[in-house]
């Protein structure tokens, strides 16, 4: 009988905590994007940036990326993945197909992977 409480006890306080993080995760307002295509003389394409304001380090970042034309049609998409983990505060690289002229992206963050909540202040050594 006290095994099986201990055992409830425990599955309560573990729903809770992961209730409690479900709650807690980046929302779509917390990345700010932004994308330039690339110089003459380099291979075309476009480069594209994530700045990610939330306080969680991601991984597995994938940016829906809308090609528009000149009135705002959507011309084609893709999906393209972030290099490495998006660090609170930081900005992280990703590659955009080349443009036509006239052509711009619209840009959201359609799914990630929670690695970790940063602190908040600093750790003192």
């Amino acid at each position: 009988m006290l095994r099986r409480a201990l055992l409830l006890t425990l599955a309560t306080l573990l729903v809770s905590a992961r209730g409690h993080a479900q709650g807690d995760r980046p929302t779509p307002d917390a990345f700010r994007i932004e994308w330039a295509r690339r110089p003459t003389w380099m291979r075309p394409g476009t480069d594209g940036y994530l700045y990610n304001d939330s306080r969680w380090r991601l991984t597995n970042v994938r940016v829906r990326a809308q090609v528009v034309d000149g009135g705002g049609r959507v011309v084609r998409e893709t999906v393209v993945s972030v290099f490495g983990n998006a660090v609170p505060g930081a900005r992280t690289f990703f590659a955009l197909p080349p443009l036509a002229d006239g052509e711009g992206y619209r840009l959201t963050v359609t799914s990630f992977d929670l690695i970790s909540r940063e602190s908040s202040s600093p750790e003192s050594p």
